[in-house]
């Protein structure tokens, strides 16, 4: 269902100079539409990437392809509160949202994905303010579908989260930001040879001598064959089952969790990772003797950022740490392939820090109930405190 509010309607007043706001002269007015149901959340695979790729929220986990699928998997007994804000009929902006049912979770309002996704917020252009603004005021009109906030894995540095803010202040919603998760990243400059140099005599000559002992290792062979890497851009049920049964055999080593271990989650990854892949949005360095999976790196990549999100290894072979060696060659041809970033994704591990000291800051925005469930609660930061959290730090 769509519902077209006329109350939803942000007038943009054409009070500025063109200096002042660039491109918004002889704008008239933004219309929001409220989309209920998933054949009228289909209708808009059209317009949604471009979207993405216009606005602060241009990751992997925004696009259509990722939330549109979610929802199938996720969405039962939810309500949808998908608010699409739209300039001369053409969609502009959007709120992917959602409600919790009220029964087995609070009535809160969520990011579609929230749980798999290491990035959300409101897909709005850089540019155009109006359009955020007439998105969040729709939301604070529908203030009586929902009890609360619980807003997970927005990035620190949103130009969003100041917009937030007023309309919590304005709608007078009781929420505070916490801070979740670090975000490690690597910008890709030059070639791979000089990177990889910088990364110390230590970490290569670690990569370099595990390689030597598996060669040595009864010739370099399991069942007599060798160990091979493998690029991979699309996948198929079979290399999921794979990487199910690999997963599997980590926990019960060592208690690894992994999604692909849940339900739905495992289902939703079975049909959203092909998808991907069929779109030019998956890549996946794998190592195998023969045809047998013994580690793999799975990334997302959109508009030239590498996502490194999952990884796995025989943890029979956990001393020759395969998943360093495939998460270096998923790198290199990363490099090759002429990327711009590689992002290690929300999540601390030590790994991450031996490629990167730069971290992005990903905060959560909840009401004092849900935030008291989530742990220690944070007082709102102030303007100094803001612009600390907004910088790039390094570790």
């Amino acid at each position: 269902m769509v519902t077209v509010n006329p109350h939803h309607i942000w007038q943009q007043r054409d009070c500025c100079s063109e200096n002042d706001m660039p491109g918004l002269r002889g704008r008239t007015s933004v219309e929001t539409r409220l989309i209920e149901d998933s054949s009228a959340f289909a209708l808009l695979e059209p317009f949604w990437n471009r979207i993405v790729v216009q606005s602060a929220a241009n990751t992997c986990h925004s696009t259509f392809e990722w939330l549109f699928t979610w929802w199938k998997y996720f969405g039962a007994d939810r309500r949808l509160l998908l608010i699409a804000a739209y300039e001369d009929g053409v969609p502009v902006g959007l709120a992917p949202l959602y409600v919790g049912n009220g029964t087995t979770e609070p009535r809160d309002l969520h990011f579609l994905g929230q749980g798999l996704s290491d990035y959300a917020g409101l897909i709005t252009p850089r540019d155009r303010p109006d359009v955020t603004e007439a998105l969040v005021s729709a939301l604070l009109d529908l203030r009586s579908s929902w009890d609360g906030l619980d807003l997970e894995e927005v990035p620190a540095q949103s130009p969003n989260k100041a917009l937030l803010d007023r309309a919590i202040e304005a709608g007078s919603v009781s929420a505070v930001w916490q801070t979740t998760v670090q975000c490690p990243y690597l910008p890709i400059e030059g070639g791979w040879e000089a990177f990889y140099a910088t990364m110390g005599k230590g970490f290569r000559h670690e990569v370099r001598n595990k390689l030597n002992r598996w060669n040595s290792r009864s010739d370099g062979r399991i069942e007599g064959l060798e160990l091979r890497y493998v690029d991979r851009r699309e996948v198929d049920s079979v290399f999921v089952d794979e990487v199910v049964a690999l997963s599997g055999e980590r926990r019960s080593v060592d208690g690894h969790r992994s999604p692909f271990l849940n339900h739905p989650d495992q289902e939703f990854l079975r049909e959203v990772l092909p998808l991907m892949g069929r779109r030019n949005q998956l890549r996946v360095g794998e190592l195998r003797s023969g045809n047998a999976l013994l580690a793999f790196m799975l990334a997302y990549h959109w508009q030239g950022v590498v996502y490194m999100w999952n990884t796995q290894y025989e943890p029979r072979y956990a001393e020759y740490s395969l998943g360093r060696m495939v998460l270096v060659s998923l790198a290199e041809q990363s490099f090759h392939e002429g990327c711009h970033e590689l992002d290690f994704m929300r999540g601390e591990e030590p790994y991450k820090f031996q490629w990167t000291t730069l971290h992005r800051t990903n905060l959560a925005l909840r009401s004092e109930r849900s935030a008291q469930l989530a742990g220690d609660m944070q007082a709102p930061p102030g303007p100094e405190a803001v612009q600390v959290v907004q910088d790039e730090t390094s570790s």
